[in-house]
């Protein structure tokens, strides 16, 4: 999963050591397995140790809901279109950029950077699916927060925006009695804590982006590379593989792409999920909001080698970012410091989160929005050191 300043690609094994791998098992969650449960058991039973399993100190920050439900059918109609869109000329595309807004909103191909070279090994198309308008037509919030700007949906695709909205929506009401069982782990801790992850993420924020991802089909290595989300928490759906010359899904695919994620220990491991469950990864708001209870993990996604005369491959895929108010101050609950916060923090994969945490002085919080901006800036030198 991506959200604007994950731009770069880096060996997965690199300077980590081995790759392992984390299965999607029910009522696993021992050590650094991936813990999953089911969507009826959200509402209906306390899922606080499980949760506490998946995003604490010793978990992998991701979980995994089976039986959410819509969900298969919604995939299937939403990813093929990231290939539909990805195969439409980039004269085309282009007049989907937003360059106001970052390229966050609408089409986006080679704006990230790694190593001073545009990435053109994906293309993604970025949207608010729960909120048309975030800003409410205000233009000096559109003016500071351009990410606030609304997209145009692609004529080409007309399916597109009903598909990218409704899977959004699953994803959106899923995460809310996750976070509900997140908010009683951090009281449980912290009494003052109260409701404050499901108050600043769902009735107090209207920023939630929805990014589409097409990987080309190529011969190149290519990477979401290593990041933590700067969300609350991201709903990530499991990717679809595309024979590249006709669309049609593959059922399997002897490969090492996929998402991996660095475990608390250091070890890098491959999350191996099933195309029919619903992953979740927490994120540092979270972090942040829950004095670091809980922690989000740095993560990278793998493209497909496909070698020349093989059959070429592309993989498809959809995330969805669940974010506090664009200008919404976030910190840590009472009871809890930033040192709290920023115990074991990672500095090597990713830019320590301590030097794009900057909050006020006065207050003790940072606003949002300014944290979004500390990081794009500190991730766009990591990727680029010369």
């Amino acid at each position: 999963s991506s959200r604007g300043p994950s731009s770069g690609r880096r060996a997965a094994t690199g300077a980590m050591g081995t790759v392992g791998e984390a299965d999607c098992k029910a009522g696993q969650g021992q050590g650094q397995g991936l813990v999953s449960f089911d969507y009826g058991e959200l509402g209906a039973r306390d899922l606080s140790a499980d949760i506490a399993r998946a995003f604490g100190p010793d978990g992998l920050g991701v979980c995994a809901v089976r039986g959410v439900p819509g969900f298969n059918e919604a995939r299937r109609a939403l990813l093929p279109l990231a290939r539909k869109l990805g195969k439409l000329p980039s004269e085309l595309l282009s007049s989907y950029e937003r360059p106001e807004a970052h390229y966050c909103v609408g089409w986006s191909r080679g704006q990230e950077h790694f190593k001073g070279k545009p990435d053109i090994s994906k293309g993604s198309f970025y949207a608010n699916p729960i909120f048309d308008d975030p800003a409410e037509g205000d233009k000096a919030v559109q003016a500071k927060f351009p990410y606030t700007l609304s997209c145009s949906w692609p004529s080409e695709v007309p399916e597109l925006e009903a598909a990218f909205k409704t899977m959004s929506r699953i994803i959106y009401e899923t995460a809310k009695p996750i976070l509900a069982q997140c908010d009683a782990i951090v009281k449980a801790k912290y009494p003052a804590h109260d409701r404050a992850l499901f108050e600043k993420t769902f009735p107090r924020s209207r920023l939630v982006v929805g990014r589409l991802l097409h990987y080309y089909a190529g011969v190149e290595d290519s990477w979401c590379g290593w990041h933590n989300d700067s969300s609350v928490i991201t709903g990530l759906v499991p990717a679809m593989w595309l024979d590249d010359m006709t669309g049609d899904e593959l059922q399997s695919l002897d490969t090492t792409a996929g998402l991996y994620v660095q475990g608390r220990g250091g070890a890098i491991e491959r999350v191996s999920v099933p195309k029919d469950v619903l992953l979740f990864q927490i994120g540092e708001a979270a972090q942040i909001l829950s004095g670091g209870v809980l922690q989000a993990t740095p993560h990278s996604v793998r493209g497909h080698i496909s070698d020349p005369g093989a059959l070429q491959v592309s993989r498809e895929s959809f995330a969805l970012f669940m974010e506090p108010q664009w200008d919404m101050a976030i910190g840590p609950p009472e009871g809890a410091s930033y040192e709290d916060v920023l115990r074991g923090e990672e500095g090597d994969l990713i830019p320590p989160l301590s030097k794009r945490l900057n909050p006020d002085p006065q207050t003790g919080t940072v606003e949002f929005g300014k944290l979004l901006g500390d990081s794009f800036a500190e991730y766009y030198k990591h990727n680029n050191k010369t």
